[in-house]
């Protein structure tokens, strides 16, 4: 992992890191022995010290009790605090431990040396806010001040007082380190364990361990509850030390040693009286064999991308290269966490492994500027988005992570193995552009947005042939508008993702776009879908009750895409227009902003998804296999729930609002993509009216006008298409298909499947008039009927259900009339009821 110190999250690490490693500089040589440094100094004490006696041989604790009465005398270092002083001596050198009890006040402890120069204090080291001292002394005469944090203010209270040696403090050799054992050791983290060495209000243990030959050797601090902190050293000087180098919140040092004795201090990040009950530990140190590790997955973030500016509270993508680097494959009882992680933020995604995935060698990308000679795309390595929501200088860390199923235990384990990659950014209040010139009513205006250190951005608009002049709050408001989308939306327009799957026909068809309002797309929506149903006539077909073709909404779907490009091919020109004028020194106006703001919205909204559907159209027509990608990606775009195709309707005018969403309902069971489209479509329009109001909102822009003139016509709630509860009955539909020696297949499509019963051929030379019946159609296991078919004196063919209790059910559109050879036609829906609801009926 690489660390940046210029980060708030670097620097916070960097912090706990430091201090470990002053921990390892303590540790050097077993036991350190601290003189009192010259750095405070109390004056003479006016009251009287009491001698504790000598500490050593066989008084191995001095104790005393007091009371802070509110009239003692006046403590050296806190004003208006009482305050008691002590004297001992220190006859053997030792760890030594002072603490300041008192159930009624605050405790706070100094300890001096004879001369009155203070060593150390504390407050709250011991349980509670009790207080704690614990040094290395070595023998002489020490002094004591037990003093309080409130004051005389919070009344008397009574306090006990104890010195003596610490045990437990002696380093703990565990032996020597091999490839055939590794070597451990176990511990709880209490409030009275021995203090580290630099942090003595942080528990610790100290251990030894001998090296006899040179290799790479691992070591692990784990517990469950507690945060561990690692530190090594040798007797040549500090070697490294650890926070949460290993998995979660554990601690790992791996380092290649050369062969000797080496030095381990286990502490931990909490304080000893901030512990959870249970806080124990286990240390293992293992010596690493190198060429079976090299033989096994190493997974690294080979390269990360992210804007180098971003908006505070807008999401943006970090792209990510990810390889695997080892010599072994990830075993596919594994799985990987690519993860984003930055201030008040955290985005991931999870990617299995499997047989063709994470082998050795290999390098994914998010993004084909982030591609290598080896690298290739998976649909699951999509770029990760994060929102940073505080201006300023900032910063964001991408990880990978692999994880191990432990099914029998139903966790999941990680050795500890992750890299990353930090990228350092800056986070702004909102675009920063210019200065740009634009027009505004005949005028040209200076616009210049610029962000101060704290990441807020100004903007200022300034009059060409007058910069002393005062520009009116709404004249700003379109000048800041249109300084915006010449930089934001005009700037790049033709690489806009949105625009990806776009491409303009030779022929143009001109379309006007009045605004980029919801009610405008839906309108202009619903008027061209009436067109299109119009040319091919399906509701005459449908009045007819005769089943529809779905090689005609095929059809329609590619006439409806070729449409899209012809009216792209008028837009993309202008906009061409537009951006030559720019470039050549001209100034955008605010009228040509307006429009090409609402003709973009129209383009990305409207015409891409139409595009991306005759797309597939293309590619595969009925019973046809449909290109995965695109299918799934246009599905997706459809999947809002939150569009409602009466609406558009409504806005264009319709009458008979049920009547055209019962045709829609007919054209969708016959071409999956058709429907996809109209409600990608229909998706991207219900969230233009938010983005509208977010790039006024982002630009800092609060005028009434323009608001107003970006509004839809109307503003209903939402429609929330939900899924409808599952009736009673089955509902389905009746299928037939031509074959190529003049029979006719039958069966029915329910959930999506075709259900074909047995016998269910209706013969090429029927009879006229006359009933055939299928088999049995079986659903989940019981029959709920059979399909009926009669060729009639016309030629057409009429199809039928019979359910299980005998009743003939007849669909609304049921005539087939010149049915294309080997695809599946369908009936309207018919109710069949289900097995039990039918012999419920036959009782009667």
């Amino acid at each position: 992992m690489l660390l940046n110190a210029s980060s708030p999250f670097a620097a916070r690490i960097g912090g706990r890191l430091l201090a470990a490693a002053l921990v390892a500089v303590a540790v050097i040589g077993g036991l350190l022995v601290l003189e009192a440094p010259h750095m405070a100094s109390a004056q003479e004490p006016e009251c009287e010290v009491t001698d504790l006696g000598t500490l050593g041989g066989e008084t191995p604790q001095l104790e005393a009790n007091g009371r802070w009465t509110t009239e003692d005398c006046d403590s050296a270092f806190r004003a208006g605090s009482d305050a008691h002083s002590y004297s001992f001596q220190v006859e053997a050198a030792g760890r030594v431990r002072i603490d300041l009890l008192s159930s009624e006040a605050d405790s706070y402890l100094y300890l001096l040396s004879d001369t009155g120069d203070r060593i150390a204090d504390n407050d709250d080291g011991a349980a509670g806010v009790n207080a704690r001292i614990e040094r290395d002394l070595e023998p002489g005469a020490y002094r004591i001040e037990a003093t309080t944090v409130g004051g005389r203010g919070r009344g008397p209270a009574d306090f006990s007082l104890t010195v003596g040696y610490v045990e437990g403090c002696e380093t703990i050799p565990l032996g020597v380190l091999t490839a055939e054992a590794d070597l451990t050791a176990t511990g709880v983290w209490t409030v009275d364990t021995c203090g580290s060495r630099i942090e003595p209000n942080h528990p610790a243990y100290s251990y030894s361990f001998m090296l006899p030959a040179s290799g790479r050797v691992r070591i692990d601090l784990t517990s469950e509850h507690g945060d561990p902190v690692l530190s090594l050293a040798s007797p040549a000087g500090v070697i490294g030390a650890n926070d949460d180098g290993g998995p979660g919140r554990n601690s790992r040092i791996e380092k290649y040693l050369l062969a000797g004795v080496y030095l381990i201090e286990a502490t931990t990040y909490l304080q000893a009286d901030r512990q959870p009950l249970v806080a124990d530990f286990e240390l293992t140190v293992h010596l690493v064999d190198e060429v079976a590790a090299q033989h096994s997955f190493i997974l690294k973030v080979e390269e990360s991308l992210a804007p180098d500016v971003v908006i505070a509270g807008e999401p943006f993508m970090v792209d990510f290269r990810v390889g695997n680097v080892g010599g072994g494959d990830l075993p596919e009882d594994w799985f990987v966490i690519v993860y984003a992680i930055g201030p008040r933020a955290y985005a991931d995604l999870e990617i299995p492994s499997s047989e063709t995935v994470w082998n050795a060698g290999a390098s994914y990308h998010s993004s084909p500027e982030l591609a290598s000679a080896t690298s290739t795309a998976i649909p699951s390595f999509e770029p990760i988005d994060v929102v940073l929501p505080r201006p300023g200088n900032s910063w964001v860390f991408l990880g990978v992570q692999p994880f191990q199923l432990v099914e029998d235990e139903g966790r999941y384990d990680n050795p500890g193995l992750f890299h990353g990659i930090w990228r350092n950014l800056r986070v702004v209040t909102g675009p920063i552009y210019g200065p740009v010139t634009v027009s505004v009513d005949g005028a040209a205006y200076t616009v210049e947005a610029a962000d101060d250190e704290e990441g807020e951005v100004t903007t200022t608009v300034t009059l060409v042939a007058d910069a002393e002049a005062e520009v009116d709050d709404a004249v700003q408001a379109k000048a800041t508008y249109t300084a915006a989308v010449r930089e934001l939306v005009l700037d790049g327009i033709f690489e806009r993702p949105g625009l990806a799957g776009l491409a303009p026909s030779d022929q143009a068809e001109a379309i006007e776009v009045p605004n980029p309002s919801s009610s405008t797309l839906l309108k202009l929506f619903g008027e061209q879908y009436l067109e299109a149903i119009a040319i091919w006539g399906f509701d005459d077909v449908v009045a007819n009750g005769e089943v529809i073709n779905p090689v005609h909404v095929q059809e329609l779907v590619l006439h409806v895409a070729d449409k899209a490009a012809q009216q792209y091919a008028a837009l993309s020109a202008g906009w061409t227009t537009i951006d030559e004028h720019v470039s050549g020194g001209g100034g955008l106006s605010f009228e040509d902003a307006f429009a090409l703001q609402a003709e973009l919205a129209y383009a990305e909204r409207i015409l891409a998804p139409i595009a991306a559907a005759g797309s597939i159209a293309t590619q595969a027509g009925p019973g046809e296999m449909v290109p995965a990608d695109e299918f799934d990606a246009l599905t997706r775009q459809a999947s809002c729930r939150a569009a409602s195709l009466g609406d558009a309707f409504e806005a264009a005018g319709v009458e008979e609002v049920e009547a055209l969403l019962a045709l829609d309902a007919e054209l969708r069971a016959n071409l999956d993509v058709f429907g996809l489209g109209s409600d990608a479509a229909l998706c991207a329009v219900a969230g233009v009216d938010r983005e509208n109001a977010r790039f006024l909102q982002r630009l800092g822009i609060d005028d009434a006008g323009i608001a107003a003139m970006m509004a839809p016509a109307r503003a209903p709630q939402p429609v929330v298409e939900a899924t409808p509860v599952a009736p009673e009955p089955y509902r389905l539909r009746i299928i037939a298909s031509l074959r190529g020696d003049g029979r006719v297949e039958h069966g029915v499509e329910l959930y999506g499947q075709h259900f074909l019963p047995p016998s269910r051929l209706l013969p090429a030379d029927a009879p006229a008039g006359q009933w055939y019946a299928s088999g049995e159609v079986e659903v989940e296991g019981h029959s709920i009927g059979v399909v009926r078919a009669r060729r009639l004196a016309d030629g057409r063919i009429e199809l039928g259900f019979r359910d299980v209790n005998g009743q003939a059910i007849e669909p609304g559109i049921r005539f087939v009339a010149d049915p294309p050879l080997g695809i599946f036609v369908r009936s309207s829906v018919i109710e069949v009821p289900r097995p039990e609801v039918a012999e419920e009926g036959s009782s009667e």
